[in-house]
């Protein structure tokens, strides 16, 4: 009997839950979706078409057989800033080449796992490695809860207050609430934080900026801001090719062991081994041409998702369907304008609560990888 209340084949039974599971996932992946746009300078609004086109590549290229949600890639965010200020800049051009680089990576290693299999592949990275980086990625994303808080701001006292709320509401009703709320903890999470959050700004005691942001409408409609529109082909120069291979393949080795990482977890978490089917093999393809596709469109490659992996954990809803609708959800959002201002609008306190369940989930899955796999710590080569 599977552990899901939705398995991977499963669809959304009614009208509500092919809303609200899709819509919860994107605000699980929202955050740290604009958050690598923001840091590395490229257009916010067509990132979010970045992430809907990589996970509908990564779905095509699994043959939708895993709910895995790909997006904006955070272990490449060096190498972006790197190759964007390469000559004439910001130069796009330069992080399109990269997203071939990466690509090519990705497919190379897909090759080597389909002509030996995953037992090669395991030997290269065991457990002893794969459950570490699991705790260090989770661990090291929890770097970022401060910041979305806000200590050391003005507003420091109202987003501690707000976050743990958030996080205590999230964690109360993935554990005790029944039915279909047990389901949508984290937008039941989002949803009181977002409330309190303009109650307290309505009394006039502190401001989040969501009053601010919802004057800022001028229109329905908006017209993504794509980057190979702004490729130059004049100033690049053939020199630069070495720069960005550099740049770019170490951060995809990276890349690549997290992805490995997320499909092992999220395996465990579903009770099926994604890396033998579909295979890593395809998962890995999948998300080396969406980071290409990425790079053409937004200027970020994609990667899996850690907060896709502990939404589902959390929810059990592990449906491929509503991974693909929260794609094309988080997709339209690059197009209507009143939908982007909600969520900028959403203070980044509530993220932060929210953040408090996902990066520990993540580091906790490493944990279990190790435990799973009974990994003999009194071993000083594993240890």
């Amino acid at each position: 009997m599977s552990r899901m209340i939705l398995d991977t084949n499963e669809k959304p039974r009614n009208i509500k839950e092919w809303v609200l599971y899709p819509i919860q996932m994107v605000m699980a992946v929202f955050v740290a979706t604009v958050l690598i746009a923001t840091i590395c300078g490229t257009p916010i609004d067509v990132c979010l078409l970045g992430g809907c086109l990589g996970t509908l590549v990564y779905q095509c290229l699994t043959k939708f057989k895993s709910p895995m949600f790909i997006s904006n890639s955070g272990a490449t965010v060096s190498a972006v800033i790197g190759a964007l200020a390469l000559g004439n800049t910001p130069n796009y051009l330069a992080v399109a080449i990269g997203g071939i680089v990466v690509a090519l990576i990705y497919i190379l290693f897909a090759c080597v796992i389909k002509w030996r299999g995953m037992a090669f592949f395991n030997r290269i990275f065991p457990s002893t490695i794969v459950g570490p980086v699991t705790i260090v990625i989770g661990l090291n994303l929890a770097t970022f809860i401060p910041a979305y808080v806000g200590l050391g701001s003005e507003n420091e006292m109202w987003g501690v207050c707000i976050a743990i709320i958030t996080m205590l509401i999230i964690a109360l009703t993935s554990r005790y609430a029944k039915g279909f709320m047990k389901t949508i903890p984290f937008l039941l999470g989002l949803g009181v934080g977002y409330v309190l959050c303009l109650v307290v700004e309505l009394l006039g005691w502190t401001t989040f900026g969501i009053m601010d942001a919802w004057k800022n409408i001028d229109s329905f409609f908006n017209v993504p801001d794509f980057v190979f529109l702004k490729w130059d082909f004049a100033s690049f120069e053939p020199s630069m090719l070495l720069d960005i291979v550099l740049l770019f393949a170490p951060v995809s080795i990276c890349a690549l062991l997290e992805h490995y990482s997320d499909h092992r977890v999220l395996s465990s978490i579903i009770g099926k081994d994604l890396t033998e089917y579909p295979g890593l093999h395809r998962s890995l393809m999948g998300d080396g041409i969406a980071s290409m596709i990425g790079t053409w469109v937004c200027g970020l490659p994609n990667t899996s998702y850690g907060e896709s992996t502990a939404t589902i954990g959390f929810s059990r809803v592990a449906s491929v369907a509503v991974s693909t609708v929260a794609a094309l959800f988080l997709g339209s959002l690059a197009f209507i304008e009143p939908v982007q201002v909600f969520l900028r609008s959403v203070p980044n306190c509530i993220f932060g609560g929210c953040a408090m369940i996902l990066y520990g989930y993540i580091a906790c899955s490493g944990l279990k990888t190790l435990i799973s796999n009974r990994t003999n710590l009194e071993d000083t080569k594993n240890l």
